[in-house]
């Protein structure tokens, strides 16, 4: 007698079922009303899961949906059908064989979702549901019609031509983007933008009739964006409609950037238009690279599973990877060829780029974190690798019964990995290019400082003067000098008349005594005549006086050491760059011959420049204060007390590299010192050593582990 088959579950009485036409295909979109959760089925799917309600077992099930439909389904496709409704929670809880499979399934996929959370580069809190407050702001819903899209296209064709005929300066001032002193100033930014991002998302949403019900923030390496839920979009039945609620949060993005571009060129150099350059950079840098990009489930992935024609495009891509990897490594079931080949070429980017970001993004918190940023980079490895792991220990008896030799077909293949893995690691390599920042300044150049104290009588010369050496700059006057000069000369005078006294009573005693304190009185006489002298101000060399505020000058009261202008050679100018201390071996090998100088952003285009002198010893000191972060430049610095306390207020304190670094001395070409200024910014650009992907791991094991026990020892 044969055993009677169980009764089939039933689906859930609340779902709504919305049916669409898209791309000559019949589908249907499933709602989850309890959970805002939508899901989309083919034909097929449907016919079995709408009559399962009137079937009694699978017998039943397979004779209705064929009766309705024509097509005979056979018990495979039912079985995977029930196992998809029941791992999504979409049956009635009765008990059935199928259902119970279906369970463990189910049960499986939640410890995946639960070992993810533990995810430390990127992870969602949901916080709110904004659906009430959406429905207050609904009149906003013109932002997403076709008069603010014109507004938009106008806004940002101004923009552009804007734009491109300041590109130089709006380059030119990416120098201290990254600074310190900016990095909050990014922040902010940045989540504003995010949130007016999301805004629309909702907005444009809520325009094609659908809901928005959780509304969140996602972390990534611990740096908050916001986000919405809009999966209720997937029951439009257009495409466009799904497409335009996807684009809208780049599109009001790209917005602020217009505006932002507009903003900065009424006034680059001042406050507001650094913070509208800081904008245009984070609304293009969070448009273009992140929301856009198809590789990660953001804006840019959603437009192209619609383009495509392809649901569950990211799945879809992920799966078969993985059944090719399961194939490979296990031996398993050969996968079926996915639907369309565009699939398999889209799972291996999406793999790719996975781990491209994991490396990245590790590197970069373990050196801007410290040990924080060492931690996330470690918890990520191991929920990467670990994960794998986890899936293997629970699927390993079903592998073990469909391959009997698991285990050596797994070792044999791991060998094979390893061998090809450390061949990569070995052959793959690239011509390191390396990068320095310079700085234009004069090849010879005296500073001409105040060598003692005084009110300023004259000023001889003007800014921009030929000057020759001996010249008489700045004329000083200092009655208290002068009248101890007079002093020091009358006591003199009074001491030679005891002295010719003294010997011409032979009165030795006395006479050595004298001696004595002409001699001390000598020393006196000379530093105060000498410092009368440091009254007239001459020139060290020829060249062309360079200062701001000689006009100025006439009686106002200088210190010692005041420094009152610079006299530079006009025609003799050189770069002044500086080098990290990982490159200067790069730049060793171009000592003596030209590399590549890159002015653009100053309108000079990429010339060359012959390396004259690389410093034999990194040092602290800031080569020029253009380079610094602090003025605009690229280099981080930090600021440091000088030692001697005999300095002015102004002169008691400078700014030096946290980290420290080479100095190194080019020629310019006659024409091109011609046409640079001094203080403008270059960068070199050398062709370093050949670098294998082997080596750049291992230097950056090492870097890692550096920096983890300098913190360890309480020195970082």
């Amino acid at each position: 007698m044969d055993n009677p088959q169980p009764r089939l579950p039933t689906l859930r009485d609340d779902l709504r079922c919305t049916p669409i036409v898209e791309d000559r295909r019949h589908l249907y979109i499933i709602e989850d009303p309890v959970r805002h959760i939508f899901f989309r089925i083919g034909l097929e799917e449907y016919l079995l899961a709408s009559c399962l309600n009137q079937a009694k077992n699978l017998d039943d099930l397979l004779e209705g949906a064929t009766a309705r439909s024509g097509v005979v389904f056979t018990p495979e496709q039912a079985r995977t059908v029930l196992n998809w409704l029941a791992s999504r929670q979409l049956l009635q809880t009765e008990d059935s064989a199928p259902l119970l499979a279906a369970a463990r399934q189910d049960q499986a996929m939640q410890e995946t979702r639960r070992f993810n959370r533990l995810n430390l580069v990127s992870f969602k809190l949901p916080l709110l549901n904004p659906d009430p407050f959406l429905r207050h702001v609904r009149y906003l819903s013109w932002l997403t019609g076709w008069p603010f899209f014109l507004l938009w296209l106008g806004v940002g064709i101004v923009a552009l031509f804007t734009l491109a005929a300041d590109w130089p300066l709006f380059t030119g001032q990416l120098n201290g983007f990254f600074g310190p002193g900016n990095l909050f100033r990014i922040w902010l930014i940045w989540f504003g933008l995010k949130l007016l991002h999301e805004l629309f998302h909702a907005l444009v949403c809520y325009r094609y009739g659908g809901r928005v019900y959780e509304a969140g923030v996602l972390f990534i390496l611990f740096m908050p964006l916001t986000y919405v839920n809009a999966t209720s979009s997937w029951q439009f039945p257009s495409k466009w409609q799904r497409i335009h609620v996807a684009v809208a949060g780049m599109f009001i993005e790209l917005f602020v950037a217009f505006v932002a571009v507009l903003l900065w060129a009424q006034n680059p150099t001042s406050a507001s238009g650094f913070i509208a350059h800081n904008t245009v950079i984070i609304a293009g840098i969070s448009s273009l690279l992140f929301n856009a990009n198809p590789l990660m489930r953001f804006d840019g992935y959603y437009i192209l599973s619609d383009l495509m024609g392809i649901a569950n495009l990211y799945q879809a891509g992920l799966q078969y990877v993985r059944s090719r990897v399961s194939y490979f490594f296990y031996g398993s079931s050969k996968p079926l060829p996915p639907e369309k080949k565009f699939i398999r070429g889209y799972g291996v980017a999406v793999y790719l780029w996975r781990f491209a970001v994991l490396f990245s993004l590790g590197y970069l918190a373990s050196h801007l974190a410290g040990g924080l940023g060492m931690f996330i980079t470690l918890g990520a490895a191991i929920t990467w690798m670990g994960q794998p792991l986890i899936n293997l220990r629970r699927q390993w008896p079903l592998l073990h019964q469909h391959n009997p030799n698991l285990l050596r077909h797994l070792l044999k293949r791991l060998l094979m990995t390893g061998v090809l893995l450390a061949a990569a690691l070995h052959l793959v390599s690239w011509q390191k290019r390396v990068e320095a920042p310079a700085v234009v300044e004069y090849q010879e150049q005296y500073s001409v400082r105040t060598k003692t104290s005084g009110f300023v009588t004259g000023v001889l010369v003007a800014d921009g003067d030929k000057i020759q050496a001996g010249q008489m700059l700045v004329t000083l006057e200092n009655i208290e000098l002068q009248f101890v000069l007079e002093q020091l000369r009358l006591q003199m005078a009074q001491l030679d008349l005891k002295i010719r006294l003294a010997h011409s009573t032979e009165r030795l005693t006395d006479l050595n005594i004298l001696q004595d304190q002409k001699q001390a009185l000598v020393k006196e006489l000379v530093a105060a005549e000498e410092d009368t002298a440091n009254l007239t101000i001459t020139a060290p060399g020829d060249g062309v006086c360079i200062s701001g505020n000689l006009t100025n000058l006439s009686g106002t009261y200088l210190g010692k050491g005041q420094e009152l202008m610079w006299i530079v050679s006009a025609r003799q100018k050189q770069l002044t760059g500086t080098a990290a201390q990982n490159d200067i071996d790069d730049f060793r090998q171009f000592s003596g011959k030209t590399v590549d100088v890159d002015m653009r952003a100053a309108g000079m285009g990429i010339f060359q420049a012959r390396l004259n002198r690389i410093s034999p010893t990194a040092t602290a000191a800031l080569p020029h204060s253009a380079l610094g972060a602090v003025y605009g430049g690229p280099l981080d610095v930090r600021q440091a007390a000088l030692s001697s306390p005999e300095q002015g207020l102004e002169q008691r304190y400078r700014f030096e590299l946290f980290i420290p670094r080479f100095t190194l001395s080019l020629d310019l070409p006659p024409a091109i010192q011609q046409q640079v200024q001094a203080g403008q910014l270059a960068t070199l650009l050398i062709r370093g050593t050949k670098v294998t992907l082997g080596s750049v791991l291992w230097d950056w094991g090492k870097t890692w582990f550096k920096h983890k026990d300098t913190i360890a020892d309480g020195r970082g």
